[in-house]
């Protein structure tokens, strides 16, 4: 707010962020959640509130509402706020373990956060075992993605200081008229900004052509039908969570020795996983569509808000070879990146924030209607070094990536202190037996580390290539 009353900018939700709002539906949710597990005894609900309510002063919209001044969807600060509407308890039942953390994360995960309050929650988990504890929490989708999560996380934890004392009022909402000429001022400097950008474009032509055609492909691939499976419709709003993971070096090394990365491992074992649990329900496709968040920032990584992106990328079903498997999807995936699948979709992203909310409610709605896919597969990398909370060790991080409606399965992944922790989170009617498909990943982690090279197929620069070429040109022939 300046000084002369007006105000000098919104913090306004972005087109991609207002889409999760948009897209929200009663059986689908659409919070970014994870389930963090601790090594010690817990600490009382007090302290965790008096840790978590000296650190807010770092990340402002965690006090911030929804609201609509003059009609433009923003973050504004809510008066009523208070720490212990957000920051709860749940003990449980003994004997406790791990199956009792699941069934509990469920049911919290599945919960829909209230939008008359900052749209985060955190729930302190006792009774896991003697020495250790859990915390699962919840941040919707228009206020986090997974890697502004994974950020905000870092500032929650202990960092060797004590917090200083907070120093936040809240701040009156501005009237609707200000905050439609803020906002007004806001579109315009996008404007400007796309103008800029097309500008660019067209002092080189080439350039505009190629983002044309990536553009193309990248809608096409969005538009193709993914094979029809059991997995693919919403249920309920209850959530069926299991948790997994392997060694992050070990998940190195088997995409090394094959020219691929640690997230063609992560496809390559979805796709040998959820080959078996479509098997058990009596259903073989060729293959599978994974819809895959990419990350597109180009700034500070711990802003809040979306950067994020999609692309699309088959996975092989018709095969258990885990080398054949992992080689397809690491051919698919390089293809992808060359051809900059994933930017003109967030180029599109930002263009949307020109349009009237309205416009842009319904564009969210029919892109999602429109884009096909079995399951979303996330990867998000977190930090190396081991973390403490109040001094309790950081033992793991599972990871719970949203469910859109009409989708029963998403598989997030996240890498700390040398492991890759796994998170299943499905519809719990749809995929009821979230667990097997948690071991199943496992096994295929295995699997893909231990399987050896083909004679004769060893990686090489033409080779890869090669298989590139002829990758790209199946593509153009469907």
């Amino acid at each position: 707010m300046r000084e002369d009353g007006l105000v000098s900018s919104l913090d306004r939700l972005s087109a991609l962020d207002a889409a999760f709002l948009d897209l929200e539906t009663p059986h689908a949710p659409l919070h970014v959640g994870w389930t963090l597990r601790f090594g010690g005894r817990a600490p009382s609900v007090a302290a965790l509130r008096r840790h978590v309510d000296g650190r807010l002063d770092r990340i402002p919209r965690f006090r911030r509402r929804l609201a609509a001044p003059g009609g433009q969807l923003a973050w504004i600060d809510d008066p009523a706020f208070h720490v212990a509407r957000h920051v709860d308890h749940v003990s449980l039942p003994a004997p406790g373990g791990p199956g009792a953390l699941r069934e509990a994360a469920g049911v919290l995960l599945g919960a829909p956060l209230d939008h008359d309050r900052p749209l985060w929650r955190l729930h302190l988990v006792d009774g896991v075992a003697d020495d250790e504890f859990a915390i699962v929490g919840q941040a919707h989708h228009a206020l986090v993605d997974g890697i502004a999560a994974v950020e905000v996380a870092l500032l929650l934890f202990d960092d060797g200081s004590p917090a200083a004392p907070s120093r936040w009022r809240p701040q009156a909402a501005p009237s609707g008229s200000r905050a439609a000429a803020a906002a007004a001022r806001d579109r315009v400097a996008g404007g400007a900004r796309a103008l800029a950008g097309a500008g660019r474009l067209a002092a080189r032509p080439q350039d505009g052509a190629a983002l044309l055609r990536a553009g193309a492909q990248a809608v096409s691939d969005a538009l193709v039908p993914a094979p029809p499976t059991a997995l693919d419709r919403s249920r309920t709003h209850r959530r069926a969570v299991a948790f997994g993971g392997a060694p992050l070096q070990d998940v190195r090394d088997a995409g090394r020795r094959r020219g691929a990365t640690v997230n063609d491992v992560l496809l390559a074992a979805t796709a040998l996983a959820l080959g078996r649990a479509l098997a058990r329900r009596g259903e073989h496709p060729r293959a599978l569509k994974a819809l895959v968040p990419v990350n597109v920032r180009a700034g500070d990584a711990a802003a809040l808000g979306n950067a994020i992106s999609f692309t699309a990328v088959e996975l092989p079903l018709d095969t258990r070879d885990p080398t054949a498997v992992l080689r397809a999807v690491r051919d698919r995936t390089r293809v992808a990146k060359r051809g900059g699948a994933a930017e003109p979709l967030g180029a599109l992203a930002r263009a949307a924030d020109l349009l009237p909310a309205r416009a842009r409610g319904a564009l969210a709605r029919n892109a999602a209607r429109a884009t096909s896919f079995n399951a979303v597969v996330s990867n998000v990398p977190g930090p190396p070094v081991a973390l403490a909370l109040l001094g309790r060790p950081l033992r793991a991080v599972h990871p719970a990536v949203p469910l859109l409606d009409g989708h029963g399965l998403t598989i997030g992944a996240l890498s700390y202190a040398g492991r890759l922790h796994l998170g299943v989170y499905a519809d719990a009617e749809v995929l009821p037996d979230a667990v097997d498909v948690a071991r199943d990943l496992e096994s295929a982690f295995d699997a893909l580390r231990l399987a050896p090279e083909r004679a004769g197929t060893a990686e090489t620069p033409w080779r890869a290539r090669a298989a590139a070429r002829r990758e790209a040109a199946g593509r153009r022939a469907d």
